[in-house]
């Protein structure tokens, strides 16, 4: 293909994406308990504390920021729609209530940070940004966050989807060590959070038990939720200090090393390893725990229980949980693999997500797995070229004929549109990616493609930002090639 100069993208009063409110569940959504921040952290030194535990920050009456703010109370209105209903945890960074909305009559869960806190610009950046990137991600296995703002009495605020159930943490304070198969699920249900924040580009850095909720459904199903994205950030590869819980943190965290995808991994090969002894594999004071991990090789969950455990499921974890950040799962999509493989020696199928359900349940899935189905053949048999990509051109999905134009074969799944030919007759694709994600409006562009000969084909492509609702696609770009006519060169 050979390129002529594009011409400049038509103009569209098009406005996308305009947000899709969630079903809410009646839920109890727990505090934050145990993340700690370093010496470095701007916490203690606005404190002035040697310690770094956030559960010894000294407590603040909520009224102590700038003389107005004081502590909600039942009937209290937060952000002009929210009525406070109760409270239903405390934790070091502030308090969870339960509220009702004013004008749809639903409940939700409110965090709102300690005054004293939110003042510090540090908090109120780190507040925004957990807000900012939990409220773009839709999974069924991660908690929505719906709103968030500042309330000029109250101070800041976010609002989240109730969850009716306990922390995994809790469960297991309460009922001992899970067995292997519910633990492989809750670990299934976790990891693919985690794959899901991970291909958005975004670490959740405090992987933990107590950020792991499971939640009580009307259906016969386990369904697990992942909190708190307090610590988490865009992954930049830049983020220095050590931040998260000592009793999950990666031996290069403990450096001061980035966070990383890798650092996730290792997270997860520990909660694993909690969910299968009920214990953590290091424990006692924060300078032997931070020891253990970047000295002590994780025991072997198989030398810890009385029953034994398939020799895969230590295999798992002492490769997740490795020292060498090069020595662990590459990413999250291999660690899923290994556990596939583990669940299945278990006699567990289909991934371990479905449990004995309901009949009417049973249609219910069965409905949805047919419009997927119906769906996808739709769209592959559709001849003009579609894909979606994210902002850098990495592209999540594309029907036959999109494939087909680029030439490639089989999956689009992890193409990079840099390696085809699409930019050499679009050289401003990817400044047109990040406008059309920045501004969420629609570009369009002509290219010109040679054929062969002297046939030339007059072709516009089209760029549409995905809706803000969008289950999987959101954040993304939808991309729609349309040949206009044939031309002579």
């Amino acid at each position: 293909m050979t390129s002529r100069p594009s011409r400049p993208p038509g103009e569209s009063d098009v406005d996308l994406g305009e947000p899709v409110e969630r079903e809410g569940h009646e839920t109890l959504l727990p505090s934050v308990q145990r993340s700690v921040l370093s010496a470095k952290s701007f916490v203690a030194s606005e404190i002035g504390v040697e310690h770094t535990d956030v559960r010894d920050l000294p407590l603040v009456s909520d009224d102590s920021w700038d003389g107005r703010n004081r502590g909600a109370k039942p009937n209290d209105l937060i952000g002009g729609r929210y009525i406070v209903e109760g409270q239903l945890g405390r934790g070091g960074m502030g308090r969870v209530l339960r509220v009702r909305h004013s004008a749809l009559g639903k409940p939700f869960a409110l965090k709102i940070i300690k005054s004293r806190i939110a003042s510090n610009p540090k908090i109120r950046e780190m507040f925004y940004r957990e807000a900012r990137l939990a409220s773009a991600l839709t999974h069924d296995n991660i908690c929505s966050i719906v709103d968030f703002g500042q309330d000029d009495q109250f101070g800041l605020f976010m609002v989240m989807e109730l969850l009716d159930g306990q922390t995994v943490h809790a469960k297991l304070k309460q009922s001992g060590k899970l067995s292997p198969k519910i633990a492989c699920d809750v670990m299934w249900q976790v990891a693919d959070a985690v794959r899901f924040i991970h291909s958005r580009t975004i670490l959740h850095g405090d992987i933990k038990t107590e950020n792991i909720f499971m939640v009580k459904t009307t259906m016969q199903r386990r369904l697990i939720k992942l909190l708190d994205f307090g610590l988490a950030r865009p992954d930049l590869g830049r983020t220095e200090g050590m931040d998260g819980t000592p009793e999950y943190m990666a031996p290069e965290r403990i450096d001061g090393a980035p966070s990383s995808q890798a650092s996730d991994i290792y997270a997860l090969g520990i909660v694993f390893f909690e969910l299968l002894t009920a214990r953590l594999p290091f424990q006692g004071h924060l300078k032997d725990v931070l020891k253990h991990h970047k000295e002590t090789p994780v025991p072997a969950p198989s030398s810890l229980v009385e029953n034994p455990l398939d020799e895969r499921a230590d295999e798992l974890i002492a490769r997740a949980t490795a020292k060498d950040p090069a020595k662990r799962h590459p990413d999250i999509a291999s660690f899923m693999y290994e556990l596939r493989a583990l669940m299945t020696m278990l006699g567990m199928d289909g991934g371990g997500r479905r449990r004995a359900m309901a009949p009417e349940a049973t249609r219910e899935r069965r409905d949805i797995d047919n419009r997927l189905k119906a769906g996808a053949e739709v769209f592959n048999s559709i001849a003009i070229p579609m894909a979606s990509c994210d902002p850098s051109g990495k592209v999540r999905v594309a029907n036959a004929a999109f494939l087909e134009f680029l030439g490639c074969a089989g999956d689009a799944g992890g193409l990079e549109l840099r390696d085809s030919a699409l930019p050499e007759v679009y050289p401003t694709l990817f400044e047109d990616l990040e406008e059309c994600a920045t501004t969420r409006r629609p570009v369009k562009r002509v290219i010109y493609l040679n054929e062969g000969g002297d046939r030339v084909v007059e072709a516009a492509i089209v760029l549409r930002a995905a809706p803000n609702g969008a289950e999987v696609t959101a954040g993304e770009i939808f991309l729609v090639l349309h040949p206009l006519r044939a031309l002579l060169s």
